[in-house]
Parts: C-alpha cells; sequence; structure tokens
C-alpha cells in the first residue's frame, strides 16, 4: 500500500488568517468538533477538500483562551 500525503491548512474563520500547515495528520475534525492548538481551545467551522492537489482547509474559531499571566498568592 502506498500512502498519499496530504496537505491540510488550518485558517482562523473569522479574519481567514493563515495559522499552520500540517502534513499526513491521522484524522481530520468534523465540523463543530473541538480541537486544541498553540494552547487554545478551537472549534471547527468548516472543512473543505480540494481532491485535485490533494489539500484540506479546515476553518476554526477560538473559543477560549488559555490566561498566560498566573497570580502567585504569598
Amino acid at each position: 500500500m502506498s500512502k498519499e500525503i496530504v496537505k491540510v491548512i488550518l485558517w482562523e474563520e473569522n479574519q481567514k488568517d493563515f495559522m499552520k500547515k500540517f502534513y499526513d495528520i491521522q484524522f481530520i475534525p468534523r465540523i463543530g468538533e473541538e480541537i486544541y492548538l498553540k494552547k487554545e481551545k478551537w472549534r471547527v467551522t468548516g472543512v473543505e477538500h480540494d481532491l485535485e492537489v490533494s489539500e484540506i482547509n479546515i476553518y476554526i474559531e477560538l473559543i477560549q483562551k488559555v490566561k498566560q499571566e498566573k497570580t502567585f498568592n504569598s
């Protein structure tokens, strides 16, 4: 069996900002599914398959930001 590589591109839905490319991922998330990227929670809003160029565009929107500032109690 030969394994074809599919290029998967993640786009932020509201601004259509390119986030990151992945190659040969194990599964494609479904619309409405929540995923974790860059320590943030995202929801998949759209998936487009382009079979001619073996490319999948996944559109995502940010659900919640993780607080980067930590407060320490003395």
